[in-house]
C-alpha cells in the first residue's frame, strides 16, 4: 500500500494558500459547528501532500501530519518551507503507531486510514474533537468511466457507513453535512495517463499505460486532455 501511495504523490494535488470553493465550504461548515483551531494541537491522519494540513497549521498551534507515504510527506515538507509554515511536523506512520498520543483535534479527510472499529476507537481516543470527511458516493470521472463498470467499482461510501454505525453504537452524537463538487481538470496526456493508471490500479483494474493512452487519445486537444470529476462527500463532526 505504501508503494501505491508513493506512486500517487507524482500527480496528487499540492497545497495552495487559496482555497477551492469545495475547501472553503468545508471549513465554513466547521466554523458553523463551532470548531475553532486557535491554540489547538491537531493530528491530521492521512495527511498526504498537506492540502488540508497546511491550512490547519495556519489556523492552529501545531499540526502533526501522519501518512504512510514518505513521498507525500516530502512534498508536504517542501510546501511548508515554501510558504514559511513552521508549526507542522510529519510522521511516516500508521494510526496504530500513535494511539497513545493526545491532541485537541483529530482530523481526517478523504483517507482510507480508518478501516475497522479498532481504528475508529483509536481515532476517537486521540482527541476531544473529531473531524472526518470521506466519500459518500463513488468519485465519478468521465475518463475513468471508459474503463470501469459497476461490478468492479469499490464501495467508497463504506467507511462513512461504518463510522456512523460505530458512533451510533456508542451513542455518540455528531453533526454532518453532504458536500458536492463538480470540476474539470486539464493535464498533459502523459500526466493524465499516470493519474488514470493509479486510480485503476487501486481499484484492481489491470491496464497498461499504452492501453490507457490509446483509449483516451482521441479526446485530447493537442497535447492536453480534460477530465470531468464529480465528488460527493460527507463531513462528520463529533
Amino acid at each position: 500500500m505504501r508503494e501505491i501511495w508513493n506512486k500517487k504523490s507524482k500527480t496528487y494535488p499540492k497545497f495552495s494558500p487559496i482555497m477551492r470553493p469545495f475547501e472553503a465550504e468545508f471549513f465554513a461548515f466547521l466554523d458553523e459547528c463551532g470548531v475553532s483551531f486557535a491554540d489547538k494541537s491537531v493530528i491530521d491522519i492521512g495527511a498526504g501532500t498537506g492540502v488540508y494540513s497546511l491550512h490547519l497549521a495556519k489556523m492552529s498551534k501545531s499540526v502533526l501530519a501522519l501518512d504512510i507515504s514518505d513521498s507525500m510527506l516530502e512534498i508536504l515538507s517542501l510546501s511548508a518551507k515554501e510558504h514559511n509554515i513552521t508549526n507542522i511536523q510529519t510522521a511516516n506512520n500508521q494510526i496504530n503507531d500513535i494511539k497513545d498520543r493526545k491532541f485537541d483535534i483529530a482530523f481526517l479527510t478523504m483517507s482510507p486510514a480508518l478501516r475497522s472499529n479498532e481504528d475508529f476507537e483509536i481515532f476517537y481516543n486521540l482527541a476531544n474533537t473529531h473531524i472526518y470527511m470521506n466519500w459518500l458516493k463513488p468519485r465519478k470521472s468521465d475518463l475513468l468511466e471508459l474503463f470501469m463498470d459497476t461490478d468492479t467499482r469499490a464501495d467508497m461510501a463504506a467507511p462513512v457507513a461504518r463510522l456512523e454505525a460505530f458512533l451510533n453504537s456508542k451513542n455518540i452524537k455528531f453533526q454532518s453535512k453532504e458536500i458536492n463538487e463538480n470540476r474539470s481538470v486539464t493535464k498533459n496526456i502523459d500526466e493524465m495517463v499516470e493519474n488514470l493508471a493509479w486510480h485503476l490500479e487501486i481499484s484492481g483494474q489491470n491496464y497498461t499505460k499504452d492501453e490507457i493512452k490509446n483509449k483516451i487519445i482521441n479526446l485530447a486537444k493537442g497535447d492536453e486532455i480534460s477530465e470531468s470529476i464529480a465528488t460527493c462527500v460527507k463531513v462528520m463532526i463529533f
